[in-house]
Parts: structure tokens; C-alpha cells; sequence
């Protein structure tokens, strides 16, 4: 009689739990549904020139499964979302797509290597030990953009540009890492999180800035991103401001490397994108920052 009575026992329970499932969706369909946003004017605007010719998702109502717990964050507005969405655009994925214009697909470049999504965060994150952070990337998946609810066209435009350029680099660095022999140049003086009062002797030892001390990986992205934000004028005149010879061959070396990896990986000429990007950075006042009808 137990197998019976077991059997039973078991058949109610489905039952049970089949009622209960018809209770909760009556019509068959699951309850567990996101709720649909309508599309705004800007979504659109979104579609046409980061889904449609990139398939970048560009977030910028901050769902909170995408950010860090262990920071208080808060979203950005819409209007600063649109004059980010566009500055990145005209600065960095257009800048790309002129690179590389006499290819076949000119936006096979940063269709192939920039991230999948872009994430806006309205506020900056602030670490334990004080530090501001700007942005970061998320396994060459994700660029975070934090501080956008400050961001000032006039002040900020370079720094967000800049940075864009210093987390693609860490993604095409994961993609075909830059050669072992970087890391060697100074690997002593590499201090963590401790870069931050680490002094300010980096160019001395060998170092384009002070936050490029915590890391290779971080000293590759510093460098590599001054190779396209900074003019060969700009490169002379801080090389010619170390007094170090040793340090000034440890940067000119990395420098090298860098030019020859974006070259010989990536097929990319660093002096004409240093050239497009500097001079769609002076073009920034042309932009019509609240246009969403291009």
C-alpha cells in the first residue's frame, strides 16, 4: 500500500502546483516580464547610429543589475546622456570609421573590437582609498562612463574622449596582448594602489603618468592612449622635459612597442588617428549637442 499512497501523495502535489501556476497567469503567459519602456526621440537617435552600424547597446538609464554594489551611484539626466552619447560618437567612433575609410567596411574596426554596450552612470565612484574612478571596463564587454550628471561640455569633453581612447586600449590589449617585453621595461617600479602617493618622479622612471605606476596593464592603456590624444609636438616637448636619460629611453621604448602592436595586430596607423582625433577634438563647437533628428 506505501507505493500507492506515495504515488497519491505526489499526484496531488502537481496539482497543487498547477493550480497555483493557472492562478498567477490565467492567460498562459509568464508574470516574470520586464516592463516595456516606450522609446523616446534620443532611443531612436540611438538606433540610428550605435545599434543599427555598431550593435553597441548604449545604457544610460542605469538599470541597477549593471552597477557596483558597493558604491552609492545615481543615474544621469537624459540631456547630458544625449551630449555624451554624441561626443563619443563624433570623437572616438567616427574618428575610427575615418581611419579606417579606405577598408572595405570602414566600421569593421570598432564593429570588431569596441564593446557591446556603453554604461552611463550618473555619479563618479570614489574608492576606499580615495580615489576618483572615471570609467572602466568591463572584460573588453563594457565601457562604463561614470560622472555624467557633471559633465561640462567645455571642461569635460577632452577627458571623456581620453578616456574612451584608455579603455579600448585595455580591450585590445585582452584581445592580442601587447608583447611580454612592456612589461619588463620597469617592472620594479610598478607600486599597485599606491601610485597615488607614489610622488611625482614618473616620467623620471620611465612612466607617461602616475596612475600608469599601479600596473603593465594600466601603463599600457596610459601610454597607448597619449600615442592617439597627444600631437608629436606635445610627445617632444614632455620627453624633452625628463632629465633622466634612462627614463626618457624607458618611454620612447614603450612608445615603440605600442606603435608596432597597433601596426602589425590591429593594422591601425597611430600618427593619422593621433591626427583625426586631434582635430575632431577642435572641431567639437560644430557639434549641434541637442539634434536628434541627423
Amino acid at each position: 500500500m506505501k507505493p500507492t499512497i506515495i504515488s497519491l501523495f505526489l499526484l496531488l502535489l502537481v496539482s497543487g502546483a498547477t493550480t497555483s501556476c493557472d492562478k498567477d497567469e490565467p492567460d498562459g503567459k509568464s508574470i516574470f516580464v520586464d516592463p516595456a519602456e516606450e522609446k523616446t526621440e534620443f532611443d531612436f537617435w540611438l538606433d540610428r547610429h550605435y545599434t543599427e552600424p555598431y550593435n553597441i547597446r548604449f545604457e544610460y538609464r542605469m538599470p541597477d543589475r549593471e552597477t557596483h554594489f558597493n558604491y552609492w551611484v545615481s543615474p544621469p539626466p537624459v540631456d547630458k546622456s544625449i551630449e555624451v552619447a554624441k561626443l563619443i560618437k563624433y570623437s572616438t567612433l567616427d574618428a575610427m570609421a575615418e581611419l579606417m575609410s579606405d577598408q572595405k567596411d570602414p566600421l569593421l574596426f570598432a564593429k570588431s573590437y569596441f564593446p557591446r554596450v556603453l554604461y552611463l552612470v550618473g555619479s563618479f565612484e570614489i574608492s576606499s582609498t580615495g580615489n576618483t574612478v572615471l570609467a572602466s571596463a568591463e572584460n573588453g564587454l563594457q565601457i562604463n562612463v561614470l560622472g555624467v550628471k557633471f559633465f561640462d561640455r567645455e571642461k569635460d569633453s577632452e577627458r571623456i574622449a581620453g578616456t574612451m581612447l584608455h579603455e579600448f586600449m585595455h580591450i585590445l590589449d585582452g584581445t592580442y596582448p601587447v608583447p611580454s617585453d612592456y612589461d619588463t621595461i620597469t617592472q620594479s617600479d610598478y607600486v599597485g594602489d599606491k601610485y597615488a602617493q607614489s610622488g611625482n618622479d614618473y616620467m623620471e622612471l620611465g612612466f607617461v603618468s602616475k596612475y600608469a605606476r599601479s600596473s603593465p596593464a594600466e601603463d599600457i592603456a596610459e601610454t597607448g592612449g597619449r600615442l592617439i590624444s597627444m600631437s608629436e609636438e606635445e610627445w617632444e616637448a614632455m620627453l624633452s622635459s625628463i632629465e633622466s636619460a634612462d627614463g626618457r629611453a624607458k618611454i620612447e621604448k614603450k612608445r615603440s612597442i605600442l606603435i608596432a602592436w597597433l601596426r602589425d595586430d590591429f593594422g591601425v596607423d597611430v600618427a593619422k588617428w593621433s591626427d583625426i582625433y586631434l582635430r575632431r577634438l577642435s572641431e567639437l563647437g560644430d557639434i549641434d549637442w541637442t539634434n536628434l533628428e541627423d
